[in-house]
């Protein structure tokens, strides 16, 4: 009966076959063939290069730091497969669904997702696949997983953006967006944690609701959720919101619009020379700005004066010959009713710029606008689908910070991380490389968690 021995020579330990055997009255050990080596103690099997063939080549160290964030986040655990295939493909790859068939099949995503066969069909299908109950449960799931990276979770910064349809649907009208084209709009409300950016939830509304309708409802959803403070622009707030966030005891730090009536019971008061003082002074990322607080409505109200968006503004009013300045050109309102002081105030208003990001993201790169599916509940999807993307998107940023580089920027590198797949006919043995990886990529996947097999 034949065994293998492990022959230790200098540092390496060659691995051989043999069989003991009896010969003028002795047990030997008669050679039967070479296996090969043992690394880092496992074998490592022995085959020529000549019978070498490559059986494919795959992308994937892009797919499995993607996979990665998703298992940590609860992503991985959709029961859809295609639906979750869906969403990695959208941080990899900007096609139409009916593009992705073939693509896919040169990726990893079929292996880590355990799917057979992909199809073009299944994928649209898919986009119908997950219930409201399971999204639910995964994005209350998500939060769970922020806190522990963000304390900053229960300050919701909430925005809205437009969206666009090109489907059949009758149930979304038509009207003006941004750019000023009619078309079916739709839009995407989201709330992100104040500090890192990371999704708290997002709800969907029809084109023709204004932001300030739009408020009142994800508030209802703050206060569910168990947030306690929020962080809003102008266009969100008015006097029945500001009421009902109050009914509601949130915290709030919202911008005001510059009415004829707080420019005359507070923007009158200042003195120029007075507000315009080190004493008042508060120092943004780009720019210095000068405060002035009042009391109002339970809270107080920051006047914000901006000395050079004041000349930026002039300049353009006196290019389109205008006779009459505005004579509050260069100021703007902060309303609040938080402990803070008006300069740590000014300061988190200002920082709100990351819902912003979060939007560029979602728009940009994850493609959100035009959704060029055709049926109402595709769309439903599709938003999901990007919602997730950004999801992990915004995980892998915050673990990736300490190298100062964005997950867009990783995901770019690591897509050359290609894995070779080998195979020996001869020793009808197959077995798997990652092209040699450069150390930037090495500390990439550090940083993610990833664990792969070179």
């Amino acid at each position: 009966m034949s065994f293998i021995r492990k022959i230790k020579i200098g540092k390496r330990v060659y691995l051989a076959e043999v069989k003991s055997v009896r010969e003028n009255g002795k047990v030997k050990q008669k050679f039967i063939r070479y296996l090969g080596t043992q690394i880092d103690g496992k074998p490592a099997k022995r085959v020529l290069t000549k019978d070498i063939k490559i059986k494919n080549v795959k992308r994937s160290l892009d797919v499995i730091s993607i996979d990665t964030i998703a298992k940590e986040l609860g992503i991985s655990s959709i029961k859809s497969k295609h639906f979750l295939a869906l969403v990695y493909s959208q941080l990899l790859e900007k096609r139409s669904i009916n593009k992705l068939e073939d693509w896919i099949r040169f990726t990893e995503i079929p292996d880590v997702l355990g799917i057979k066969e992909v199809s073009t069909k299944e994928l649209y299908e898919s986009l119908t696949d997950i219930e409201d109950e399971e999204f639910e449960k995964i994005e209350f799931a998500m939060q769970d997983i922020f806190k522990k990276y963000d304390d900053s979770i229960d300050v919701a910064v909430i925005d809205v953006t437009d969206t666009y349809f090109e489907g059949d649907s009758e149930e979304i009208q038509k009207r003006k967006g941004k750019d000023g084209r009619v078309r079916k709009l739709l839009q995407v409300g989201l709330a992100v944690s104040f500090q890192k950016g990371f999704p708290l939830f997002h709800k969907r509304y029809q084109g023709n609701l204004s932001n300030i309708q739009i408020y009142k409802d994800m508030t209802l959803e703050l206060k569910e959720r168990g947030m306690n403070s929020v962080i809003i622009d102008r266009g969100m707030m008015s006097s029945e919101n500001l009421k009902i966030t109050q009914s509601l005891q949130l915290k709030i730090i919202a911008g005001l619009k510059k009415t004829q009536t707080f420019a005359s019971e507070f923007l009158c008061k200042i003195n120029r020379e007075e507000i315009y003082s080190l004493k008042n002074m508060v120092k943004l990322k780009n720019t210095f700005v000068f405060i002035n607080t009042f009391d109002y409505s339970n809270g107080k109200l920051i006047a914000v004066y901006n000395p050079s968006l004041e000349v930026i503004k002039k300049q353009l009013n006196f290019n389109r010959g205008a006779d009459e300045i505005d004579p509050f050109i260069g100021y703007s309102l902060i309303y609040h009713n938080t402990e803070d002081s008006s300069y740590d105030i000014v300061k988190k208003y200002y920082d709100k710029e990351i819902i912003e990001r979060a939007f560029k993201q979602i728009k940009g790169i994850l493609n959100l606008r035009p959704i060029r599916v055709w049926l109402n509940n595709h769309v439903e999807g599709h938003i999901r689908i990007c919602y997730f993307a950004y999801a992990i998107l915004s995980l892998m940023n915050y673990k990736l910070r300490k190298l100062k580089i964005s997950s867009i920027d990783a995901l770019n590198s690591l897509k050359h991380g290609y894995k070779v797949n080998l195979r020996s006919d001869k020793d009808n043995f197959e077995w798997s490389l990652y092209v040699p990886l450069e150390p930037k990529q090495k500390k990439m996947l550090q940083a993610l968690g990833v664990v792969y097999k070179i």
